[in-house]
């Protein structure tokens, strides 16, 4: 990461786990109510917020999908349904 560089992590990383004290560390924990789901698909629909899923699984499949989330596969899994 290059000097002045951001990084938000889902891990519980902080500042303490960066050597180069120039990096700054956000935290991210999940706050799924209403309020804050409706605002973010209004920024997905918008295309304000891209969210990069790196596999995607048919319903069929989506045992594999929960596996693979719960191995810590790194990236967005989706489910599509139709």
């Amino acid at each position: 990461m290059r000097r002045g560089g951001r990084i938000a992590s889902t891990l519980g990383l902080t500042k303490d786990a960066v050597e180069d004290q120039d990096i700054t560390v956000h935290s991210i924990m999940a706050d799924a109510n209403a309020r804050t789901l409706a605002a973010l698909a209004d920024r997905a629909a918008s295309g304000a917020l891209r969210v990069p899923v790196t596999a995607t699984y048919p319903l069929e499949r989506a045992e594999q999908a929960f596996a693979a989330f719960g191995v810590g596969t790194l990236g967005k899994i989706a489910v599509t349904c139709s």
